[in-house]
């Protein structure tokens, strides 16, 4: 028996039954004869999916909004069981056929396309594209070792990339499991069975029962209360609670139920995925453990962050625009010192003049002073030098003046032991002049200062 899944989630086979309970029958028309129902598929507490044809004879899923809770089939129609029901009823209907217009204006490879809306039978329905496959789940229950971990992650990316896509344009998904990821022959995943209309339905009436609303496992524990905020952080911990059962082999524990045992004071029975396997690396294996984080505020926030985190090119371009900041804000406080120097100077006019002049004169001293002191020891290091020279003269050799006068120069030059002298001092002279950045004029007047 071949089996196919179409893009709402549902198997089908070539071999089923003929329809029965509150199922339309095979044969049944939609839309005045535009849509014909070839086959049952699938049926949930909010709805009902068939196989069709459309009337250009092309194969498209049917979904019915049934919430079977509070309506039942009479004949082809939908009407509710009581009539203190129906203003619900009607609301919920009106929200599919929302939730099904917006659906329509996404068009993302990794979603699912849905290309009409419309009522009957005092319901709303939508058209979907057919795609031929297998849900995540069945994947992981009879094929573990189909996806190899660079599958896996290629998956999740484009599945973070249809995810980030239907955040970005102000909607959520609410129902992200394995078995509403539809994987096809070539291992594209394809997101699936938008949970909106069922959220609110559960907020519109107690009829609709929470397991129509919520999965153990891959709902966040927000997802239990009635009315409390839904994030983009919410639909990042059913992502991850998805790909941590493909990995791990199971579903994470009932966030619930890990909520109330924090609460308690116990430890969270939560076992980290990065402990489980050495197969992938640990920023893969870290982000999906972050985002399955029992408090939204812990989690990864988008799922551009998640992207960012698992892929190396995308984390090295992070830190480079980090980088990036980080000068941009060292010349910010450059800026702000200069501006700020500035301000200082630009008030110093204010200041009473005898404590400028009080700060001129300390200035001057302290220039002085320093003045002084070096150039009494450049005096010193250059008497040491010829002190050294001539207690290394061999005893009884003319001194340095005798020798000068005892053997001039030719043509008006030193000899070669003045020369040498005179270039050892040059030599001290350019290291303390360089040293202590000097010029001729600070040398003249340091020159004068130490003669008074």
């Amino acid at each position: 028996m071949s089996a196919e899944f179409d893009r709402s989630g549902a198997a089908w086979d070539d071999e089923g039954d003929d329809a029965f309970g509150d199922e339309l029958p095979a044969g049944t028309t939609l839309l005045q004869g535009q849509y014909t129902l070839t086959r049952f598929l699938n049926a949930g507490g909010f709805g009902i999916t068939y196989l069709a044809r459309d009337s250009l004879d092309r194969t498209v899923v049917i979904k019915e909004c049934f919430p079977a809770s509070m309506c039942c089939r009479r004949q082809s129609s939908v009407q509710v069981r009581s009539e203190s029901m129906q203003q619900d009823f009607e609301a919920i209907v009106k929200f599919f056929g929302q939730e099904a217009r917006a659906l329509a204006k996404l068009s993302h490879p990794n979603i699912v396309g849905v290309h009409q809306v419309f009522e009957d039978n005092h319901t709303a329905y939508m058209a979907l594209d057919l795609v031929k496959g297998q849900d995540l789940l069945d994947v992981i229950e009879y094929e573990p070792d189909r996806l190899s971990p660079r599958e896996v992650k290629r998956i999740l990316m484009r599945l973070l990339s249809a995810v980030a896509y239907v955040h970005d344009r102000g909607m959520l998904h609410r129902d992200i499991s394995p078995d509403n990821v539809l994987i096809d022959d070539a291992n594209n995943p394809v997101l699936i069975d938008f949970g909106a209309a069922r959220e609110e339905a559960s907020r519109r009436t107690r009829m609709v029962t929470q397991q129509a609303t919520v999965k153990d496992g891959y709902s966040p524990q927000e997802f239990y209360i009635s009315g409390s905020k839904q994030t983009p952080a919410s639909d990042l911990y059913s992502l991850a609670a998805t790909f941590y059962h493909l990995i791990a082999g199971e579903a994470p524990p009932i966030s619930q139920m890990r909520l109330a045992t924090v609460a308690e004071g116990n430890k969270d029975p939560y076992i980290p995925l990065s402990t489980l396997t050495s197969d992938y690396d640990q920023h893969f294996l870290g982000a999906i453990d972050k985002c399955l984080e029992i408090f939204p505020k812990d989690r990864i926030l988008s799922a551009q962050e998640w992207m960012v985190e698992i892929d190396s090119e995308r984390r090295q371009m992070a830190a480079k625009e980090r980088a990036g900041d980080d000068e941009d804000m060292h010349a910010a406080i450059h800026n702000l010192v200069m501006e700020t120097n500035a301000a200082v100077r630009e008030a110093a006019p204010d200041m009473p003049e005898p404590v400028k002049k009080e700060r001129k004169l300390t200035r001057e001293r302290i220039s002085t002073r320093e003045r002084e002191m070096r150039w009494q020891r450049f005096r010193e290091l250059n008497d040491k030098i010829f002190s050294d020279d001539e207690e290394a003269a061999p005893k009884g050799a003319p001194t340095a003046a005798e020798n000068a006068r005892e053997h001039p120069a030719s043509d008006g030059e030193p000899d070669v032991t003045a020369r040498k002298r005179v270039r050892k001092r040059t030599l001290i002279g350019k290291v303390l002049g360089g040293v202590l950045k000097r010029n001729d004029r600070d040398d003249a007047a340091s020159a004068g200062a130490a003669e008074r």
